[in-house]
Order: structure tokens, then C-alpha cells, then sequence
């Protein structure tokens, strides 16, 4: 994946994570054992360094070849407010000194169960929560999604119970169709909502 793309919003920079980068795999693995993150996602393989590097070197590497998305780190900016950067330096030195919060994905799964739009999914620290970094980094994923991969129709599929995703998700104006038990969550129920323009018949996007 590319080092050197990124996304850059008022106080944040959305970029690819790097299998080489022990930083981008030691923060996974913070990321993912927090209290929170398992109790709304679950519990995962990824328990160390090497565990993050793996999954990054192979799903996270392999949805973005398959669908041109997928799993994102999300960085808070070192010059938020449209400070002026060092243009000479590559964008993996600022990212050196700017602090990792979480993630944002877009991602669809394997074909042929695969739906027909990418789900969107986000987690950030605790500690950073309830500052509108996670809307703000979705709707740069969107407009990224839309802009430059013509990607215009987004799932968002989560926890019934999950109130904080509710909220996300309503704040991005997504149309709330309810409840389904899905065989590609474990037959689980999962709340469906859909960006706004899309029809709230999801059987079309293959639910």
C-alpha cells in the first residue's frame, strides 16, 4: 500500500496502515484490546506485535487490493487548523509526530456472499471519544469513497445495543431499516442503516 497516501481533514489524517511500521502494528494491538473495543467488536487474534503485523500484511492488504478500500488509521494532525507543513519531508515523518486514535474502514467481504456496498466501521481510543473525530473521519472516507472510487452506496451494519454507533451514524444522516439476523455476522441481529439516497429496501444490496 501506498505510503504516501493520505486523507487530510481539519484536525485529522486518515491513511494507510504499514505491515513494515511497528508503530501502525503496536497501536492495533493497543486498539484492539481495549475494554471498549471487545465489548462492542469482540475479542481477536491480534495480542502482539507480530499478531497486528499479520493481519495488516494479510487481510487488511487484501481487501485493499480486492476492493480498493478497506481498513484505515486514523491520526490526529500535528497542525490542526491549516498550519502550514514541512512539504519537504515524506508524509510517513509527519505521521511520526502525530499521535494514532483509531480507525475507519469501508469494507465489503468476499465474493460471492459479499453485499453489494461496503459496511462502514470505525473505533477510537477511549480516551478521544466524544469529540467528533469519528464523524469527522467517516465523512472523509465517504467523500473519498465517492470522489475518487465512485463508491456512492455505504452500509452501516452494527450492534442493536450499540448506542454509541447509533448516534455516529444518525449524525451522518443515514436512513436507520431496522433489525436483521445476518449468516455473515454469525446469524447474529444486526442493525442496518443506509447513507442517505439509498433505498430502505436492502434486499437490493443483497441483505
Amino acid at each position: 500500500m501506498d505510503p504516501e497516501f493520505h486523507i487530510t481533514t481539519p484536525r485529522l489524517y486518515i491513511s494507510h496502515f504499514l505491515a513494515s511500521n511497528d508503530s501502525h502494528c503496536d497501536f492495533l494491538v493497543q486498539l484492539w484490546n481495549t475494554p471498549e473495543f471487545i465489548k462492542t467488536c469482540g475479542q481477536t487474534k491480534v495480542r502482539t506485535r507480530e499478531d497486528a503485523r499479520n493481519e495488516i500484511g494479510g487481510r487488511f492488504l487484501n481487501d485493499h487490493k480486492r476492493n480498493g478500500y478497506g481498513m484505515y488509521l486514523v491520526s490526529l494532525r500535528r497542525d490542526p487548523e491549516g498550519a502550514q507543513n514541512d512539504h519537504s519531508e515524506s508524509f510517513q515523518e509527519t505521521l511520526k509526530q502525530s499521535k494514532p486514535i483509531g480507525t475507519v474502514s469501508l469494507m465489503r467481504g468476499k465474493p460471492p456472499t459479499a453485499f453489494s456496498a461496503p459496511d462502514l466501521g470505525f473505533a477510537i481510543l477511549p480516551e478521544e471519544t466524544r469529540k467528533g473525530y469519528t464523524r469527522e473521519a467517516s465523512q472523509a472516507v465517504m467523500h473519498y469513497a465517492e470522489s475518487a472510487l465512485g463508491v456512492r452506496d455505504i452500509l452501516g451494519l452494527f450492534d442493536p445495543e450499540n448506542k454509541a454507533s447509533a448516534a455516529v451514524f444518525r449524525s451522518l444522516q443515514f436512513q436507520d431499516c431496522g433489525v436483521k439476523d445476518l449468516k455473515e455476522f454469525g446469524g447474529l441481529p444486526v442493525a442496518i442503516w443506509v447513507k442517505p439516497g439509498m433505498s430502505k429496501d436492502i434486499s437490493l444490496y443483497g441483505l
